[in-house]
């Protein structure tokens, strides 16, 4: 049948890497709070579109950040923000293309009911990039615009340069995450014990551990956890063990170290860890819809065999009637 022994395996490493993707997902989230890591980013891209910061990172234009942190748009993103455990304000994580091209507006002198003909680029100072951006966009435009109109699409350029640059900076941070998340689902698979080709030998081997791992997946896919169910390795391990996976620190596993690391034993283990590590950076939301569609796949069965090829069949006790 369908649900054979391959696909059961195949169900029980599909909630393995689903429990440490979700777990490490939420952990990479919570280190990511702690470290303020998106408003830092965000801080760092802003200072060099503004000209404040050089490529090495490296303050070269106090002024100009200062500029635009003193914006109305800015403080009110601050503000929103919240504050830190120390009571210090946080940097905020996000700004919107409008809100930029807002505050830029509103640094360099362009307020509504500013005299007719003024826009963005008059007032630019094109010694720093930002200026050279609105003087770029304001030449492409040409002069033959309505004033107005030329304000209204240098507003519209930064918004597209902004949103190109904000596109670039969350490649960034996914690599950043995805760096995190191989970390952590190294260091849970290791305090676990949750080696890919050691989880998958002992499923293969032991059809009762397959069929509690089968249920189990069942009731994971009817009742999902929450990255608040896994919100440390201990819950996680535990998590693990309940769903019958055969993980954990037994006795063969600790036997095959007693030779050291270097042993032919000890690098199976290691390169276990690896690949669920390495598996769990594909993201819990990946495992979960291919643990649902494999739960599926085994309850819908089987198609019947033909008439000739089932040996319980008339057709094949007559096909064995000598002639």
């Amino acid at each position: 049948m369908l649900g054979s022994q391959a696909l059961e395996t195949a169900i029980g490493l599909t909630l393995l890497f689903f429990v440490v993707a979700l777990a490490v997902s939420a952990a990479t989230e919570t280190v990511s709070r702690l470290t303020g890591k998106r408003g830092k980013a965000l801080e760092e891209v802003l200072g060099h579109m503004l000209g404040a910061v050089n490529r090495d990172g490296i303050q070269i234009n106090d002024t100009v950040w200062k500029q635009f942190k003193e914006t109305s748009v800015f403080r009110a993103a601050e503000a929103a923000s919240g504050r830190s455990l120390f009571l210090q304000p946080k940097k905020p994580s996000y700004l919107s293309a409008k809100s930029f091209a807002d505050a830029v507006a509103e640094m360099v002198g362009i307020k509504p009911g500013a005299p007719t003909g003024t826009t963005l680029a008059d007032v630019a100072d094109v010694t720093n990039p930002l200026g050279q951006r609105m003087r770029a966009l304001a030449d492409g435009i040409g002069t033959n615009v309505h004033p107005a109109d030329q304000m209204t699409a240098v507003k519209a350029g930064l918004e597209r340069w902004y949103d190109e640059t904000m596109d670039r900076l969350e490649g960034a941070y996914k690599r950043w995450v995805t760096l995190w998340v191989f970390i952590l689902g190294l260091f849970v698979a290791v305090v676990a014990n949750a080696s890919t080709y050691h989880v998958a030998e002992r499923l293969w081997q032991d059809p009762t551990t397959r069929e509690a791992v089968v249920a189990a997946a069942g009731r994971t896919v009817a009742d999902p956890p929450t990255s608040a169910d896994l919100d440390s390795v201990a819950e996680t391990t535990d998590r693990l063990s309940e769903l019958s996976l055969p993980v954990g620190w037994d006795d063969t596993a600790r036997d095959a170290w007693s030779g050291g690391p270097f042993s032919w034993a000890a690098f199976g283990y290691l390169l276990g860890w690896l690949t669920t590590a390495g598996l769990a950076t594909l993201g819990a939301p990946f495992w979960f819809d291919l643990l649902t569609r494999l739960v599926s796949l085994r309850d819908a069965g089987a198609k019947p065999k033909a008439a000739a090829d089932d040996p319980g069949s008339a057709t094949s006790a007559l096909n064995r009637r000598p002639a």
